[in-house]
């Protein structure tokens, strides 16, 4: 950011907010706290009142997530300028590629377009796909055609290519994907100088915490090449650089590709190894980075950019917990959905 005003309002309002975020014992307590009191503290009042199916309340928690996200994302545009405003609305355009998703499901299964429709997160003019649009085209290389004329061009254009070639949902939901992290790396690095090395430590954080599960799961469970798999990788996270994802995508054990890891990452992966577990690993070790940069981190871009990752994380836990309590769930598998530690008991 040029303006020194705009950089420490930035860094206040980062710093403010930063105040919401939750702790384990403040997860652990709303699994008590009156489900009308948790709805309203949420934005999501009346929901356990609406009598909806369970494909009616996911969406609608879905849709109360990202609309908090939003409303806050707006708090932190108002000072943002320039790289720093682009990266931060970037990061967001991930919410809309659930529509995009959804767009290509639709299409894919010939379902009614009200029907596409109703499944639609309407989201801020920043981010939004010309729905409408987008739901008239013929099919899904036509879809992908119309996506060339609009920010999302860069994602557009490799999918289309890529179903063209291949014609098969897996390798489009994953080629949309990989270029939207990608995307991400090219916007930090067209950030200022100053705020580079911050912002590509954090997002070369998040970027490991997608390849490496991606690696496991593309080449164990769904058998692609070595080729195939290291196509669908994120070119450079901070730890798993591409000479190192050339040797992992060889490999054909998780075992072996364990024990080739840096040593920082794999001493936090538990034996035996499973894809969940390095996935939990792996996520907890990108929260830790994000808590970090938001507390210490000279850029206030970073510490934004931080923050709105932190948030997000925060209310999936929140919103499952919401959902389980509506659907009157037992404890022990909300506290699983809701991803919290079992040794921290109810208080």
């Amino acid at each position: 950011m040029n303006n020194t005003s705009n950089q420490a309002y930035l860094m206040t309002r980062a710093a403010v907010m930063a105040g919401q975020l939750l702790d384990e014992s403040d997860v652990v307590t709303l699994l008590h706290t009156p489900l009308a009191q948790l709805e309203k503290q949420f934005g999501l009042e009346g929901i356990s009142d609406r009598g909806l199916s369970e494909a009616e309340l996911n969406r609608a928690i879905e849709r109360g997530l990202i609309t908090t996200l939003m409303n806050e994302l707006s708090i932190l545009l108002r000072p943002a300028k320039g790289s720093a405003r682009d990266i931060l609305i970037y990061w967001s355009r991930k919410f809309e590629l659930y529509n995009l998703k959804a767009l290509i499901r639709g299409k894919l299964h010939d379902l009614p377009y009200e029907q596409i429709r109703e499944s639609l997160h309407i989201l801020p003019s920043l981010i939004s796909l010309p729905h409408e649009q987008l739901l008239r085209t013929e099919d899904i290389p036509e879809l992908l055609r119309q996506l060339e004329q609009t920010p999302y061009e860069g994602i557009a254009n490799q999918a289309r290519r890529v179903f063209e070639e291949k014609n098969e949902p897996f390798s489009l939901d994953a080629t949309i994907d990989q270029r939207y992290y990608t995307g991400l790396l090219k916007h930090a690095r067209a950030c200022d100088i100053v705020d580079q090395p911050p912002l590509l430590r954090l997002i070369g954080s998040l970027i490991d915490r997608q390849n490496l599960p991606w690696l496991l799961r593309y080449r164990l469970n769904y058998k692609l090449s070595p080729t195939e798999t290291y196509y669908l990788m994120v070119p450079s996270g901070r730890q798993l650089q591409p000479d190192l994802l050339k040797r992992l995508v060889n490999m054909q054990e998780i075992e072996q590709i364990v024990d080739a890891l840096p040593a920082s990452l794999k001493e936090q992966i538990t034996e035996p190894a499973t894809i969940m577990g390095i996935e939990l690993a792996m996520a907890e070790r990108m929260t830790h980075q994000a808590r970090r940069c938001l507390m210490f981190s000279p850029s206030a871009v970073t510490r934004s950019l931080a923050y709105m990752m932190l948030r997000e994380l925060d209310l999936k836990r929140v919103f499952a917990i919401i959902q389980g309590r509506v659907l009157k769930l037992n404890e022990q598998l909300i506290r699983q959905a809701a991803d919290i530690n079992p040794e921290v008991l109810s208080v």
